[in-house]
């Protein structure tokens, strides 16, 4: 490998007579050539990114390559094929991705139809979010709801408990944790609350708490150490708050 023989293979690249797989081939066999011939700054713009599109690596490369060929003063006509395929791949693969999208909404809708018809707004962020790893568990019974009443000497407010009745709980990776078996005691500057899940409103593990004859949902934000007010009910908390986080995220 030696100046003339990269200055071609430069002006290849450069005015796309490279495809990705020539392009990435001929790196990889003459990479450790290439570094000492090179600076350390033209090599590392001119080597290819290990990406998952196709074309983002040579279109990274022929900007390197670009900068390489104007520092010598030789004439050359870029060429935007590599920046058109990009831009198409990129077209295809959000395309494809909304369709992902919209299969996967259509498949939570279809097994939570309950949940849909009671919280609209929140079933359709939640399906917009919701990962491999994430888990909405099927209904709870009157029994179950019963048993952790009394287990945690609590009785829950009515629209916590119809939350319940449609699913015993969800735990979603963005932030949004309600299940019924993980609900447990906390007292917090001397008040008794009971914890509902997390909501990582402001931080990772703050929690959503509940007082004892209330429909009132509160929120503590653990890095503060403060008990805040965040909605009125349930419902409020579905439909308008944790609608709106998922949407966000």
């Amino acid at each position: 490998m030696n100046r003339e023989s990269l200055t071609e293979k430069l002006l290849d690249l450069v005015e796309g007579r490279e495809t990705p797989e020539t392009w990435q081939n001929w790196w990889d066999e003459h990479e450790t050539e290439l570094e000492a011939l090179l600076s350390r700054g033209e090599f590392l713009k001119l080597k290819p990114c290990r990406h998952g599109f196709q074309w983002v690596p040579v279109f990274g490369s022929q900007k390197g390559a670009i900068a390489i060929l104007e520092k010598s003063g030789l004439a050359f006509e870029a060429s935007n094929l590599y920046q058109e395929r990009y831009l198409a791949e990129l077209d295809a693969f959000c395309k494809e991705q909304e369709r992902v999208q919209r299969e996967k909404q259509k498949e939570f809708k279809a097994s939570h139809p309950e949940l849909f018809g009671r919280y609209p707004k929140f079933s359709k962020a939640l399906a917009k979010v919701l990962d491999t790893s994430d888990e909405i568990k099927p209904a709870a019974t009157e029994e179950q709801i019963r048993d952790q009443e009394s287990v945690l000497d609590f009785t829950l407010p009515s629209q916590v408990r119809e939350f319940f009745l449609l699913t015993a709980g969800i735990n979603v990776s963005t932030g949004v944790i309600l299940t019924l078996s993980g609900m447990f005691d906390l007292t917090i500057h001397g008040e008794r609350y009971c914890v509902l899940g997390e909501f990582w409103k402001e931080a990772d593990g703050d929690q959503l708490l509940l007082r004892p004859g209330e429909e009132t949902i509160w929120y503590y934000a653990h890095e503060q150490d403060k008990v805040k007010r965040l909605c009125n009910d349930m419902t409020e908390l579905l439909e308008k708050k944790l609608a709106r986080y998922l949407n966000e995220h």
